[in-house]
């Protein structure tokens, strides 16, 4: 196919024109904060940021400052904290989605609490009635050595021997019913989270509809 001289002249033009008009450039500042302009961005300033433009003069780019070493710590910083936050917030609303699925009430959560204190108090008072059979126990063993020694003769191992397993006992049950006791403390403290909680979100609940 032959072009003439004006058809070449129209595609040679037409060429050129598609080329200043795919042009893009970049803007960014030099060391000394100047603006700058160019189809590279100079060696010394690759780490001030830039923007890239496109013929209509439209950000198609934009490249942020290099961070300095404070910068960057503080940024990793923060994005531990946000990570934290982030990860603290996912337990807490499937904690939410649990606690409402549990409970039908306030009430219910109260119940629930009383029943269960109730159950380690139960088993406190009856700790505390093995404790004082021990330490009738213990009495008696040493009313038993008493009299050997009363009668001016030594006590025999066995009363000895017995003792230490009573006082071993009475130390076990005095530290069951402490940490039974702590135990009650922490479960009226998680219920009353729960149940301030549980208000929370139903009220939330009333709110959004």
């Amino acid at each position: 196919m032959k072009f003439t001289k004006t058809a070449i002249y129209i595609l040679i033009a037409t060429v050129m024109w598609s080329g200043i008009v795919s042009a893009e450039y970049f803007r960014w500042k030099d060391k000394d904060g100047g603006s700058q302009y160019g189809d590279q961005v100079a060696a010394e300033d690759v780490n001030s940021g830039r923007i890239k433009v496109n013929e209509s003069g439209r950000v198609v780019e934009k490249v942020a400052p290099a961070r300095t070493p404070e910068e960057q710590k503080r940024y990793e910083e923060e994005q531990r904290i946000a990570k934290i936050e982030q990860q603290r917030k996912a337990e807490q609303d499937a904690y939410d989605r649990v606690l409402l699925a549990t409970f039908n009430s306030a009430q219910e959560i109260i119940d629930v609490r009383d029943e269960r204190i109730g159950l380690i108090d139960q088993s406190i008072k009856l700790s505390r009635s093995r404790l004082r059979k021990q330490e009738m126990e213990l009495v008696k063993l040493n009313e038993s050595r008493n009299r050997f020694i009363d009668r001016d003769m030594e006590p025999p191992q066995w009363i000895d021997d017995n003792e230490m397993k009573v006082l071993s006992r009475i130390e076990g049950i005095e530290r069951y019913i402490t940490d039974k006791g702590l135990e009650k403390e922490r479960l009226r403290r998680k219920f009353g989270e729960d149940l301030e909680r549980y208000k929370d979100l139903s009220k939330r609940s009333l709110t959004a509809r």
